[in-house]
């Protein structure tokens, strides 16, 4: 019962991965198959650039029936020696026996297929080796999402998707992943540049709900930059970048990432009472690329100790099925804020944009002198446990958080007086609502703003001034220099596993 039990889970997850593609000119390489004596046999295809992942399905002297699992179901996600190879180094074939086989290649993040493979051995040691005699057919599509296989250099690069597999909870890019413990996206940033297949970056200016003092840049270094395997993100000021003064006018061409011909592309100064924001930061996600509901979160960072400087490690709704302004969720992995001399250190799940609710689910841990709070001298790996019941969040593999609805719904949240004005509406959802939808991960850097720092009663702007950028900026322009030295967020890796 447990092996059909898997075989349905597989068979599922399967389909779902062969219906997110589209079509395409591509034909999958013919399998080559060598068969040793006295036991193994290997199943390869040569490696191309574009290639990511290659899956053998077979059995033995029995046909396949359609797209089933087979005896043997394995994805190869590494490839070695110029080739994807499939190895079982004990089964015995000998001459006369029937492998029948399909085969699966991910290529340039789109999912192929050669389907109805036979191979008759009459000879061992790949002497005499007999072609397989295919029919390629391209998957159909549903989706034009791609999706890249990632992969973990300490991870077994041979994943067998029925030995041992624990039906997870977790969902990837609207379909279930296929083994809890799965690592079903990394980045370590190891490139020169931001994998633009994962990742999409900001141009634009920043908006509603928080208005913050700063411009989203996607095209300079002094903002965002890779390099010895950490992404940087730091944040500088306009004049220096645009040799401008606040006064002018910005667009940010046919690259921003906002609404076109609106305030999130081009903006006048001479005709804001605020004028232009007067610092440049950088923010980038997978919103385009990746979401998931569920699982297990680690982010490796070292945090920036500047004042008015909030580190986005977040995940964000796909969609708004709760409302906009943070009432589908924001889920805050980590942040950091300057306190009496030391680093207070945050986690969190917003529920509104607002207070007194926007801080009702958000957990503060005092910094103090102990080297283990250095938050901004050195990295710490930050971890977010996400389950259909509750949302927990580790430093150091050390718990100091813990929201979910054993207590109670989120929807239940009061503050002095004041319930959550979609609590209706979450009451559609599970007690975990509105974090039972997918979320995407984001990174970036803000600069003030509002909301933020409401309780903040040191802040050398007044909530929701109109000249609130301009009294920021006049206060920080004497200290920029050293203010902007502390502001920088190294990120080393993230790295997300079923659950």
């Amino acid at each position: 019962m447990a092996d059909a039990s898997r075989f349905c889970v597989w068979s599922c997850c399967l389909l779902t991965l062969l219906l997110g593609v589209q079509v395409h000119g591509y034909e999958v390489p013919r399998a080559k198959i060598e068969v040793f004596y006295p036991k193994g046999f290997e199943v390869s295809i040569p490696h191309e650039e574009g290639i990511t992942l290659f899956a053998f399905h077979g059995k033995l002297n029995e046909e396949m029936e359609g797209l089933e699992a087979g005896t043997w179901a394995r994805d190869i996600v590494k490839v070695k020696n110029g080739r994807w190879t499939f190895r079982d180094r004990l089964a015995m074939l000998k001459p006369g026996d029937t492998l029948y086989y399909w085969t699966y290649v991910i290529y340039n993040g789109l999912g192929y297929r050669e389907d109805d493979g036979t191979f008759v051995v009459d000879a061992y040691s790949g002497n005499g080796t007999v072609p397989a005699t295919t029919r390629r057919t391209p998957v159909a599509a549903e989706s034009t999402t791609p999706w890249i296989w990632p992969s973990d250099p300490n991870s077994d690069p041979d994943i067998d998707i029925r030995s041992g597999c624990t039906q997870p909870k977790t969902q990837v890019n609207g379909g279930p992943s296929r083994c809890a413990g799965q690592l079903v996206f990394v980045d370590e940033f190891s490139a020169t540049k931001l994998d633009t297949n994962k990742w999409l970056a900001e141009r634009r200016f920043s908006g509603s709900p928080d208005y913050e003092f700063n411009v989203y840049l996607d095209d300079t270094h002094s903002t965002l930059r890779l390099h010895n395997g950490h992404a940087l993100l730091s944040t500088t000021s306009t004049k220096r970048h645009f040799h401008t003064n606040l006064e002018g006018k910005l667009d940010l061409g046919s690259g921003c990432t906002g609404a076109a011909n609106t305030a999130d592309c081009v903006r006048d100064g001479r005709q804001r009472n605020d004028r232009l924001p007067p610092m440049l930061t950088a923010q980038f996600s997978t919103k385009q690329s990746f979401s998931f509901k569920y699982g297990r979160v680690d982010v490796r960072a070292k945090m920036p100790r500047a004042e008015w400087l909030t580190s986005q490690l977040w995940l964000q709704p796909k969609a708004s099925a709760y409302g906009d302004n943070y009432q589908s969720g924001q889920i805050r992995i980590a942040y950091t804020r300057p306190a009496n001399g030391k680093l207070d250190l945050y986690t969190g799940a917003l529920l509104n944009a607002e207070e007194p609710l926007r801080s009702a689910k958000v957990c503060h841990r005092e910094g103090s002198k102990e080297s283990s709070d250095d938050w901004s001298d050195s990295f710490h790996n930050y971890t977010l446990e996400w389950t259909p019941r509750e949302l927990k969040w580790l430093v150091d593999g050390k718990e100091i958080c813990r929201q979910g609805s054993e207590c109670g719904a989120f929807s239940e949240t009061i503050v002095n007086g004041m319930r959550l004005p979609n609590s209706q509406k979450l009451e559609e959802g599970t007690g975990l609502a509105p974090f039972d939808q997918e979320f995407y991960v984001t990174f970036g850097l803000a600069v003030g703003g509002f909301n933020e720092y409401l309780y903040d009663t040191q802040k050398p702007w007044h909530e929701r001034e109109p000249r609130a950028m301009s009294d920021f900026w006049k206060h920080q322009k004497p200290m920029l220099d050293q203010w902007l030295d502390d502001s920088h967020l190294s990120i080393d890796y993230v790295k997300v596993y079923a659950l």
